[in-house]
């Protein structure tokens, strides 16, 4: 017995849902498409036609000339403030002021220094004090020297200092020689450094130490240490 079958293809049937369904695809697709063509060719740039070469070439054309004025009226502006401000040649600062050099009034050591505070024994007085000068030890009659450039204030004879004669050597330095004898200028003299202004004496208030000329220096009106203020020591 001959067994027989058919056997046939399924049929695929789709319905009007499923059409509906690919039509609203293809149109948002294409909606799609047409949007971001549109934004591309807005950003393109226009082509270059005659009118944007014209224009093209006026905007060159009226820059280069507006640059090619202006080095001249720079150039004019500034000649013109140049001209009109007067020259002033650059103003001088104050040198600081040079140093007066000083010498020693004689040859000698130095036997009795400068003492602001502190006491010093007296020969003379047989007790310990203050000793505003400095002592430097030389033969009697030695002649005494200017210890600078200056000019004779005064000539005065002390009863503790014997003859004394200030000089005032400038810079606020002022210098009195003490125990002078035989002196040879006078007030408002000038003299100049190493000219001979008298000869040692006798110090009445320091007769007992060996002879010597006895001197003090004042700077800016106050009391100094001599051989420091002179740049001596």
């Amino acid at each position: 017995m001959k067994y027989t079958q058919d056997y046939k293809k399924p049929k695929f049937r789709f319905g009007t849902g499923f059409y509906l369904t690919v039509a609203c695809c293809l149109l948002i697709i294409g909606g799609a498409s047409w949007f971001a063509l549109s934004k591309i060719n807005n950003n393109l740039p226009a082509p270059k036609t005659e009118n944007n070469r014209s224009e093209y070439k006026d905007n060159v054309s009226s820059y280069t000339e507006s640059t090619a004025e202006k080095p001249e009226e720079t150039t004019k502006d500034v000649a013109e403030n140049v001209s009109s401000e007067p020259y002033s040649s650059p103003q001088k600062t104050d040198a600081p002021p040079t140093a007066i050099p000083f010498t020693m009034p004689v040859e000698g050591k130095v036997i009795k220094d400068y003492s602001e505070d502190r006491l010093q024994y007296s020969a003379t007085y047989g007790d310990m004090r203050l000793h505003k000068g400095v002592d430097i030890e030389c033969e009697n009659e030695t002649a005494v020297s200017a210890c600078a450039d200056g000019t004779v204030l005064s000539k005065t004879d002390d009863a503790v200092y014997g003859t004394v004669l200030e000089i005032d050597h400038g810079g606020g330095i002022t210098v009195k020689y003490a125990s002078l004898k035989d002196v040879t200028v006078k007030d408002g003299d000038k003299v100049k450094m190493g000219d001979i202004i008298g000869k040692v004496g006798t110090v009445p208030s320091e007769c007992s130490d060996n002879s010597h000329i006895h001197i003090e220096v004042f700077k800016n009106g106050k009391s100094a240490a001599p051989l420091k203020a002179l740049g001596l020591s």
